[in-house]
């Protein structure tokens, strides 16, 4: 069997010990992601856009024939985004 050196031994234990940087190191990545996810957020009037839009669409996508089905999700979710970016180009 092979023995573990000092040195070695000590280097695990060091890596077992650094639960604490782990979590300075998660905690600054949740907090990064959080703020990019802030800046990337739509305004309050782009909000409202979208959700009238989403709402007009989806009644003119619906008798067009599209439905949210497994097979059928693809052409349902191309009319609905070719629908929203006409729409809200409209009303922008």
């Amino acid at each position: 069997m092979k023995h573990t050196k000092d040195s070695e031994a000590k280097i695990a234990y060091k890596m077992g010990q650094s639960w604490g940087t782990q979590i300075v190191a998660v905690v600054i990545g949740m907090l990064l992601t959080m703020l990019v996810v802030w800046i990337t957020m739509p305004n309050s009037d782009e909000r409202l856009i979208n959700r009238q839009c989403f709402r007009e669409c989806k009644s003119i996508v619906e008798r067009q024939g599209h439905t949210m089905s497994f097979l059928s999700s693809r052409d349902y979710i191309e009319a609905m985004k070719e629908c929203h970016k006409e729409c809200a180009s409209n009303l922008r």
